[in-house]
């Protein structure tokens, strides 16, 4: 009767004991060598320092980045004060002359002002991550 293959059953050795001498050369797997620690330690140091270079140039990057957002800002705000105090200094003029209210001046001060602490909050608090599409 033939047996199929899934029966056939591998037989234990019968009370044969292996020495250890006749595993070891069963078994052929990496030797550590001076050589081979050597190769490994050169090549870890060669990733570390790709790793460094790469962490240096990133925050290189993100300082100049910082740099150019706070020249932009400070411009943004140097521009913004000038127009605000130009189109308050017209309107005081005219307030003075009699063609405008003190009630309108009045209004566009605190208005201008609510907008400048405002821009100045958004400036000053701003987070550099992305917000999720959810809240765009």
């Amino acid at each position: 009767m033939a047996q199929r293959p899934e029966e056939i059953v591998a037989e234990p050795s019968k009370g044969k004991s292996r020495k250890p001498s006749e595993e070891k050369s069963e078994t052929k797997g990496f030797v550590w060598t001076r050589e081979a620690v050597k190769d490994l330690e050169e090549f870890i140091e060669h990733l570390a320092d790709k790793y460094i270079t790469y962490k240096q140039d990133e925050a290189e990057a993100e300082r100049k980045s910082f740099e150019a957002m706070a020249r932009h800002n400070r411009n943004m705000i140097v521009t913004l004060v000038l127009f605000l105090v130009a189109i308050v200094l017209g309107m005081s003029y005219l307030t003075l002359n009699g063609r405008v209210t003190g009630d309108a001046l009045l209004f566009l001060v605190g208005t201008i002002t609510g907008y400048v602490l405002v821009f100045i909050q958004r400036l000053v608090f701003t987070s550099r991550q992305v917000p999720p599409e959810e809240e765009l």
